[in-house]
């Protein structure tokens, strides 16, 4: 567990490393050019370092021993620091749009020039660069934050694309042509935003439903010989690593209590060194005669099946 969260923060101070030569070469073109897309873009840009260092201190908080006020740790900052990451994004376009309509009812000359061209082309693949680098690490670390981030980045290389080419054609067309630009990617990236936000309230509030960790058990459970059912499987979620999970199930009849006890512990193990997880088999039904003796089903098949304790 401190091995991921060591290797998500180095992801991110890469990530807030490159972010900010991003800004500032954006902002430099911006400023000297007059273009309202690329202005724009760098603003989003200083506000990919400020949400990856939300990440970044969210993050490290898990670090954090576990107390008696928190006793399966503080997992569901992830998850906070990934709606920080959308709330941001929402209000990055909110302004872009807003600033994009002015631009548009008060158009303003964009002065063209190819370094400025060759500087915002370099900014599109070392952004589509970072977004790759994060999602490919992101699959092994499964942070919701890093998830957000990585599709910031996605968002950001679209957007400084279409910077580009608005910066290009603007300086041919008309004025106004930025603006339609900005208002275009505004759009896009508020309709993105809102629906993270949504899926990360969700995640807030009740976890993120745990498809993933109830699949895992239902299969782990079905390969049990000594389990002739799975009933409800319900999942409780303090964040990555941090899951409890239980699972009604139905062991056959023959099935000692220590044997029963046994392969409730052996998932308790291998969830828990696998994939992070407390898991629970919770017996509904078995026969009661052998649960209360002291002989596990091994040693009744043993003596074939003779072995019964005395009233």
């Amino acid at each position: 567990m401190k091995q991921r969260i060591k290797q998500s923060l180095i992801l991110l101070g890469i990530g807030i490393a490159v972010n900010v030569a991003l800004a500032i070469i954006k902002m430099y073109v911006g400023l000297s050019s007059n273009s309202l897309t690329i202005m724009l873009d760098a603003t989003n840009s200083m506000l990919d370092i400020v949400t990856s260092i939300v990440s970044f201190i969210a993050i490290a908080v898990l670090l954090a021993p576990k107390s008696k006020t928190a006793p399966f740790g503080y997992g569901r900052v992830e998850y906070l620091a990934a709606f920080i990451v959308a709330i941001a994004s929402a209000v990055m376009g909110g302004l872009f749009f807003i600033r994009s309509l002015n631009r548009l009812a008060m158009p303003e000359p964009v002065w063209f020039g190819w370094q400025n061209c060759v500087l915002i082309s370099v900014c599109v693949p070392v952004k589509l660069a970072l977004g790759l680098f994060y999602y490919f690490r992101n699959k092994k670390l499964k942070s919701k934050a890093i998830a957000a981030i990585a599709l910031d980045c996605f968002l950001d290389t679209g957007i400084t694309a279409t910077s580009l080419v608005a910066f290009t054609v603007t300086s041919q067309v008309d004025y106004a042509a930025d603006a339609i630009f900005g208002i275009v990617m505004s759009v896009v990236v508020v309709v993105i935003a809102v629906k993270l936000i949504v899926d990360n309230v969700k995640c807030i509030v009740r976890g993120d439903g745990g498809a993933e960790e109830i699949a895992l058990l239902q299969a782990y459970c079905e390969e049990q010989p000594l389990i002739s059912y799975v009933g409800d499987i319900a999942v409780h979620d303090y964040g990555f690593g941090a899951k409890v999970c239980t699972a009604e199930v139905v062991f056959n009849e023959e099935v000692a209590l220590c044997d029963i006890e046994k392969a409730q512990t052996t998932a308790h193990d291998v969830f828990e060194s696998r994939y992070g997880m407390n898991v629970w088999l919770v017996p509904t039904s078995y026969n009661t005669a052998n649960a209360q003796r002291d002989v596990s089903i091994d040693e009744v098949a043993e003596e074939g099946g003779s072995k019964i304790l005395d009233d």
